[in-house]
């Protein structure tokens, strides 16, 4: 009898752990980095299907903190779930949070932060009273507006993503009224949009295009990840032109930059001067040559400012990273796996203009043969942006690493 008792506790126990009335999530700072409140995503499959409206709660050490859930599939009962959050951690440390329901004795305190509206020609992102995004119903410039306070940064006429094809043509993804903008994600602390063109609307034969922007409201940055994919490959590099409004630059009020390689390299741009970081990828190279090189242009003449010699049986990557600015406003711009697989350029114009482009190298031999992938993030701070940004270039490119315990 005791036995079947101590069965039926088990069995309960058992059960109990299996449907789950709690998720841990894992936290861990990978890049020798202090991170002071910063954004945490985490994806999570209740043990049990709940309805849609099931409250959440997420514990650190016993006490509750403030989160953004959402449910990220369609029904009345689901499974799936997103978590968003901030977290706290020394260089190489972890923290582990809990997921539980929310009880009636729960005290959750709302969260404030982003408004989303709707206008005539797209969406309105406030987080008051200083950042205002406006997105556009077909992408049009990337960004339609971005404003800091009373500051305007950015000017989407000369901002686009552009397909530039195997045959020499090109194809602007932007500003295509084929396609209309989706809300994947919305909430107090983090958005997400969606702009996904087929084929047929680009006018090609197979590709695929699909844009997703991200905002954290504790952050005046947008990450764009722009998925193409390209099974005849047509498509032979990824171009992002934009531009950002700074001054009139001039020889005793130049444009300032600088770039991230394997060390910080600065310069300053004046009337028509502009200047690149390449990452030179070469998949079996056949005699040594410049991983990265940092160059600077002025009329026909282009010098070297930098460069980083391949050694035998090594590849030392750039950061791949940029500052632009003028005596007021910042562009720190970020490029994901700069030069890891690709000929990578990130380029500067005094006049506040700049470049991203993407060219995969080899792509059957390194099985990206059937899509191209750019992730890279736009921070809009202020100058001297040691003062004003929370969070440098290389912790925007590393988040935080997240699991499930």
């Amino acid at each position: 009898m005791l036995r079947a008792i101590l069965s039926l506790m088990l069995a309960l126990l058992f059960r109990a752990a299996i449907n789950g009335e709690e998720i841990t999530i894992v936290v861990n700072e990978t890049a020798g980095l202090y991170r002071g409140n910063f954004p945490v995503n985490a994806a999570y499959n209740w043990p049990e299907p709940v309805v849609r409206d099931r409250q959440f709660k997420l514990l650190q050490n016993g006490k509750i903190i403030p989160a953004q859930f959402q449910p990220v599939q369609a029904g009345d009962k689901i499974q799936q779930f997103e978590v968003d959050f901030r977290a706290t951690l020394a260089p190489y440390a972890s923290a582990e949070f809990t997921i539980k329901p929310v009880e009636q004795s729960d005290v959750i305190e709302p969260i404030r932060g982003f408004q989303l509206q709707k206008y005539d020609q797209g969406m309105r992102l406030i987080n008051d009273p200083y950042l205002h995004w406006r997105i556009d119903n077909h992408l049009k410039g990337v960004l339609d507006e971005f404003q800091f306070g009373k500051s305007d940064f950015w000017d989407p006429q000369d901002s686009a993503l552009v397909l530039k094809l195997a045959d020499g043509s090109q194809v602007k993804v932007t500003g295509n009224e084929k396609g209309d903008l989706k809300v994947l994600k919305t909430g107090p602390w983090a958005v997400q949009f969606n702009y996904s063109l087929d084929a047929r609307q680009l006018g090609l034969r197979k590709v695929k295009s699909n844009v997703t922007l991200s905002f954290d409201v504790s952050r005046s940055w947008v990450r764009v990840d722009w998925r193409v994919d390209d099974p005849a490959r047509e498509v032979k590099a990824l171009a992002v032109p934009m531009k950002i409004k700074l001054s009139e630059p001039s020889r005793q009020n130049p444009t300032l930059i600088d770039f991230g390689t394997t060390t910080q390299i600065y310069s300053s741009l004046s009337g028509s001067q502009s200047a690149e970081l390449r990452a030179n990828y070469d998949y079996f190279p056949r005699e040594p040559k410049y991983v990265w090189e940092v160059l600077k242009q002025d009329g026909n003449k282009m010098r070297q400012l930098a460069v980083g010699r391949q050694q035998s049986g090594e590849r030392s990557l750039p950061e791949g990273w940029a500052h632009i600015m003028d005596s007021r406003k910042c562009l720190a711009l970020a490029v994901d796996k700069f030069g890891q697989d690709a000929n990578d350029v990130i380029r500067l114009a005094a006049d506040g203009r700049f470049y991203l482009q993407r060219t995969p190298v080899d792509r059957g031999r390194l099985r990206t043969g059937k899509y191209i992938q750019l992730r890279y993030w736009l921070h809009f701070v202020f100058n001297p942006q040691e003062v004003s940004a929370a969070t440098s270039p290389q912790s925007m490119k590393t988040p935080l690493e997240v699991h499930l315990k």
